[in-house]
């Protein structure tokens, strides 16, 4: 089929796709404004339906390809909304002539189809290496003294996540994410999150009672991270400007925090204030109860805790964070960090990078799930943990990131400070 028959039939069927104004300047060199099908050209060119060759020419005498028909079929039917009935009658002949090929082009053929097109995919990949030393203490719970060693721990595990974002209508939208981990040592079974695939999050967003309000499973990082980053299943609401303000309750997805042997019942505000263009200073209270009788450790029936932070710009390229923290525990109820920054890896940015050194001391009862990494002595929240770490990130390539980190760690408890826990990190990112 020639490419000029092509054009003037796609230009009849397409008409008012491509609208009735067009550019005055030639849209490819080699079709002169005099030429009988230079108005169809151009409109198809604006429309977006035809684009030419890299070198600016149309070459209407080349003969065209079943393949190549299909790309430009493909493009009229996703503006087939702004065609009239005889048009989308040629249309949707069209489709039918070309069907096997529009099916290798993965075309959506019906209007359903069409709809899930406002969903957009996108995903992440991340290859984790990470150990502890060897020489772990273990200690006895209730004369709270050390009574030997217990092995080291070596993970190697790839993590996987495909990100869902959905247009629900032009105030409300949907997320979704798919998240799975896969051992990449050892027999396949796989111990914890290791070879499962979940639904983390899965929530929808928009405005009601004057705030920005999410329902479903969201993840909660608050302030700097350092008392909680998890996942909630439940709803918040977030309202402000200057004070931005964030109020949640529901039920904490994980198990395994503040010495819970169940699901947790969480409520809290968390509060950011924007005291210039480069300081924030933040703070928040939370609660925490479940079926465990917290009042062994806790001076009730709920965990409270309370923390206050900032971060700020020191300079160019410099910054600091800080934090400090307690719970209504007993014993071991303090936590606080600081961190300065240099720099910063942006994975759009290839060769861009940052490094990092902090200090944290996050004593046993204190934070129900920190943002750290390998943040206690031995891998093992009730010895707690104090020390420092150092930190590098590195963008080989766009949409990837490479990250390495070292801390040197003892327990808060006096019996165990005098050994100490050594970890060690190397990942890779991919995003797409």
């Amino acid at each position: 089929m020639k490419k000029k028959l092509v054009a003037s039939l796609a230009a009849a069927m397409v008409l008012s796709v491509a609208g009735t104004s067009f550019a005055a300047s030639n849209p490819f060199v080699d079709v002169p404004a005099k030429h009988w099908a230079y108005d169809s050209v151009t409109k198809l060119a604006q429309a977006g339906i035809v684009d030419g060759y890299g070198d600016g020419t149309f070459r209407g005498d080349k003969v065209m390809s079943r393949y190549e028909m299909a790309q430009i079929v493909a493009k009229a039917m996703a503006r087939s909304d702004k065609a009239d009935a005889a048009q989308k009658a040629a249309i949707d002949k069209l489709a039918v002539e070309f069907a096997s090929e529009l099916e290798g082009l993965n075309v959506r053929m019906t209007k359903i189809e069409k709809n899930a097109s406002s969903i957009k995919v996108s995903g992440e990949a991340r290859l984790r290496w990470e150990d502890f030393a060897s020489d772990k203490v273990s200690y006895n719970k209730e004369e709270y003294r050390s009574t030997g060693t217990v092995p080291g721990k070596s993970d190697f595990v790839i993590r996987t996540r495909i990100n869902l974002n959905g247009t629900i209508n032009d105030d409300w939208s949907y997320y979704g994410r798919l998240q799975g981990f896969t051992n990449l040592r050892g027999d396949g079974k796989g111990e914890g999150d290791d070879n499962k695939l979940t639904l983390d999050n899965a929530f929808v967003k928009g405005p009601l009672f004057g705030a920005t309000t999410t329902v479903g499973r969201f993840d909660y990082f608050l302030n700097n991270g350092m008392m909680i980053d998890s996942t909630l299943n439940g709803v918040q609401f977030e309202f402000g400007n200057t004070v931005k303000t964030r109020l949640f309750y529901g039920n904490e997805n994980h198990n395994d925090i503040l010495y819970a042997s169940d699901y947790a019942r969480v409520a809290g505000i968390a509060l950011n204030y924007a005291a210039s263009k480069d300081t924030n200073i933040n703070g928040g209270y939370y609660t925490f109860k479940n079926n465990h009788d917290y009042q062994e450790i806790y001076e009730s029936d709920n965990a409270k805790v309370w923390e206050v932070g900032f971060n700020t710009k020191l300079a160019n390229d410099w910054g600091l964070k800080a934090s400090y923290g307690k719970s209504n525990a007993y014993i071991q109820n303090k936590a606080y960090f600081a961190q300065v920054d240099y720099k910063g890896a942006d994975r759009t940015k290839v060769n861009s990078y940052g490094a990092w050194v902090g200090y944290r001391h996050l004593e046993a009862a204190v934070a129900p799930k920190t943002t750290f990494d390998g943040p206690y002595a031995f891998d093992y929240q009730q010895l707690g943990g104090k020390g420092y770490e150092l930190g590098f990130a590195y963008v080989p390539m766009k949409n990837s990131l490479v990250t390495l980190k070292y801390a040197d760690l003892k327990s808060t408890f006096d019996y165990a400070s005098d050994v100490k826990s050594k970890y060690y990190l190397a990942q890779m990112e991919y995003f797409f």
